[in-house]
């Protein structure tokens, strides 16, 4: 007699039985090589698309465009309501009901994509200088609705460890959509652009769609093992808090930067902060594909801590160096005026890079362990301590002062979560049952 298809799974525990081998999928180090080159790619590819733009399209054209872009992609980040995290998270776990989260959550977040375009239609005072014609208004909502759907299929083609199709899906995009601001520069409309690109999100989105319903379907024998409601609404609550938290240091250090320094400085000061992000996005490439790994069916969480800590302690090192020698390298060759200026704003990121890698391990533990309420804490902390920090020193050292606000946060966030990691690791590293894949407890969200 073959083995029995149907694989069941406690509903207490988070690491039990290891998944059959039709469902099986690369591991850590090669999910995570997928975000980073997806996220790689599609930085440097968007740079040629800006590039193409405005050799093909009058400026202002391409200054509407760009406008009209850039919010439909803030107000569709918002529409996911940060439920990628939840994704990453619980998707490994979630067995036949994985079909039926996945189009629940596309379809909440299509809904929100939709009312906040309109609504956005209705109180934004600047439509006349955004759009110029009634068809413009009338796209822009399903402009939202596409970005959102398009960005919400990374984190769940994730949490199904597909991390090579999103690699695929962003890298394709990045792609196609330069070929008609080439074919369709004749018009000089703003629209050729921004529509254009939304017709290809579409048709990416669709075909990413249609393949994580496949690989859904693919899990129709294995029984949920899932956390009560109330612990999954818990973990998407404080995700989302949190997700709010963070986007709060992107807007308004620009905003001190501007007030204090003026717009001159702020533009030596977004190139150079435009260097540390990658930073971020390198470690969300490999947390990501840590957090699902983890969360499986029976998981190795010691074997893959290890594992982590080699990709993050490699990621920390080379971006570090990059940031310390090729940093002031790139700001100089911009314009000497950038490297005076944030030359020394980037070796203090370095170094902020590697304190803040030892605060993301933490974080990365906590949502695999489900305790999220300290590393929310942590979050605010952190914010809060960036930009007070920030508003005053830059007045008296220039925008290094940025760079020692949020080091100085980071430091402080070092301090907090060191035992409680200390306390995780021993957590995630002890022993499991190599015979049934069973962790000696289970946990919930604290």
């Amino acid at each position: 007699m073959g083995p029995d298809r149907r694989v069941p799974l406690t509903p207490a525990g988070d690491s039990v039985i290891r998944l059959p081998k039709r469902l099986a999928a690369p591991g850590l180090e090669s999910n995570a090589a997928a975000l980073m080159v997806s996220s790689v790619a599609t930085g440097a590819l968007g740079l040629v698309y800006w590039a193409v733009a405005e050799r093909f399209f009058d400026t202002a054209e391409v200054g509407r465009a760009s406008a009209v872009i850039s919010t439909a992609t803030m107000l569709a980040s918002v529409s996911c309501l940060s439920l990628g995290g939840a994704y990453q998270r619980f998707l490994p776990v979630a067995g036949r009901s994985s079909g039926r989260l996945v189009v629940g959550g596309l379809s909440l977040t299509a809904t929100v994509a939709l009312l906040l375009g309109s609504l956005f239609l209705l109180v934004n005072p600047s439509n006349d200088r955004m759009f110029t014609s009634p068809v413009e208004k009338a796209l822009f909502p399903l402009i939202v609705l596409t970005f959102a759907v398009y960005a919400l299929t990374d984190p769940i083609l994730t949490g199904l460890r597909l991390a090579k199709a999103v690699a695929v899906k962003n890298i394709a995009l990045s792609v196609l959509k330069i070929v008609p601001v080439v074919a369709l520069a004749g018009t000089g409309s703003a629209l050729a652009l921004s529509g254009s690109w939304a017709v290809l999100a579409l048709g990416v989105s669709a075909a990413a769609v249609f393949w994580l319903l496949r690989a859904t379907s693919a899990r129709r024998d294995l029984e949920p093992q899932l956390p009560p409601a109330r612990e999954l609404w818990a973990f998407q609550g404080v995700y989302f808090a949190m997700t709010l938290v963070v986007t709060v240091t992107p807007l308004v250090l620009p905003l001190i930067v501007v007030s204090q320094l003026g717009t001159e400085q702020n533009a030596y000061f977004n190139l150079a902060w435009t260097m540390c992000s990658a930073v971020g996005l390198l470690r969300s490439g490999v947390g990501s594909s840590f957090i699902v790994e983890a969360s499986g069916p029976g998981a190795d969480r010691a074997a893959l801590f290890r594992r982590l800590i080699r990709m993050l302690g490699a990621v920390a090192l080379v971006s570090a160096t990059g940031l310390a020698v090729g940093g002031p390298l790139v700001l100089y060759v911009v314009s000497p005026d950038y490297f005076h200026a944030a030359a020394g704003l980037v070796l203090v990121m370095a170094v902020e890079s590697v304190v803040g890698t030892v605060v993301i391990v933490y974080f990365l533990v906590a949502q695999v362990l489900r305790r999220l309420r300290l590393m929310l804490a942590v979050q605010v902390v952190i914010v809060a301590t960036t930009l007070g920090v920030t508003t005053a020193l830059v007045p008296e050292v220039g925008l290094i002062g940025v760079a020692w606000g949020s080091l100085t946060a980071q430091v402080i966030a070092l301090i907090v979560v060191a035992l409680p990691l200390r306390r995780a690791i021993s957590e995630m590293t002890r022993p499991t049952d190599t015979t049934l894949g069973i962790a000696p407890e289970s946990v919930s969200v604290e």
